[in-house]
């Protein structure tokens, strides 16, 4: 049977712009000509940085829910940020993103994307939206991309947390793969590179250089304990390996400010008196971390006994 001419007009050029789709033609733009940051983030996140939230992004476009020990009853909405662009061949890049919660409390996110160039264009090939969530109420000090070796990278992560009297910084290594990010330390166990302990207002007095000798106290037993303080500092560096990531060197030093008791002496009434020695501890030391192949991770190989002042 033949159709009608006017249902020819209609159905040929309807096929012949469905052949097209198919082969690409309508396809929305999914590459970018350079690995600049701003491109790539476009690429990654339709309509970053041009509507009226600009940076923040929200779920589904963002495929990635809180952890279930965080609760919250909003939708998931972070401000998005390039950290960095790695190219791990010649044809193969990855950016590296970091997500900051617009509520409070919540942790902080780090994302990753891997791009394959196809002649002169990049296009987004693999997506990891959820890499690591860092510690609530943190924020990220610092970030850098390191060589474990020739042509094996890892993002290194100094975040921080702050509480009361407490300041926290911690080291956390992620190995960038192929077509993964993979933490490079156990569980809870990035390596401590500040730690400050205020246990009262008496602290800022204690830790002060040439505050010169600290009396002796006396306090009954129902009194509150006396004051703790703590500081302390370490630096690492990553040297890179051969054909393995190579050792993560950990210098540190710390000074444990504080009250020693002495000796508790009870009166004629049986109430109790303790007398305390102020005394200062130091530690210095280095730590060296290595690569260990069964695991994937970096385990301490030696820790140096800390030498006491």
């Amino acid at each position: 049977m033949q159709l009608p001419r006017y249902l020819i007009q209609i159905i040929v050029p309807y096929s012949l712009m469905v052949s097209l789709c198919m082969m690409g033609a309508c396809a929305r733009n999914e590459s970018v000509q350079t690995l600049e940051q701003r491109d790539l983030m476009r690429l990654v996140f339709k309509g970053w940085d041009i509507n009226d939230d600009k940076d923040i992004i929200r779920t589904p476009q963002l495929k990635a829910e809180l952890p279930a020990s965080v609760p919250t009853t909003n939708q998931l909405a972070l401000r998005m940020h390039a950290l960095h662009v790695q190219k791990l061949d010649a044809d193969t890049a990855v950016l590296l993103v970091k997500g900051e919660p617009l509520a409070s409390g919540l942790p902080n996110l780090i994302s990753a994307y891997w791009f394959k160039r196809r002649g002169e264009a990049w296009s987004l090939t693999n997506r990891q939206d959820v890499v690591e969530w860092l510690a609530a109420n943190g924020r990220i000090s610092k970030t850098s991309v390191v060589e474990l070796f020739p042509g094996d990278f890892a993002m290194a992560i100094e975040h921080s947390h702050v509480e009361k009297n407490e300041v926290h910084v911690w080291l956390r290594l992620l190995r960038i793969e192929a077509d993964k990010i993979t933490p490079l330390f156990d569980k809870d166990q990035d390596v401590d590179l500040v730690k400050h302990v205020e246990s009262g207002p008496e602290c800022e007095s204690m830790m002060r250089p040439g505050k010169g000798k600290h009396p002796r106290l006396h306090l009954h037993e129902n009194e509150q304990d006396p004051p703790h303080c703590y500081d302390y500092l370490a630096k690492w560096e990553l040297a890179p390996g051969i054909a393995a990531p190579g050792p993560l060197i950990v210098e540190f030093a710390g000074k444990t400010y504080g009250y020693r008791q002495i000796s508790r002496m009870t009166d004629s009434a049986g109430e109790r008196t303790n007398t305390y020695d102020f005394v200062i501890t130091a530690q210095k030391g280095k730590k060296k971390l290595v690569f260990e192949t069964d695991t994937q991770k970096y385990v301490v190989a030696n820790d140096k006994p800390a030498k006491a002042k």
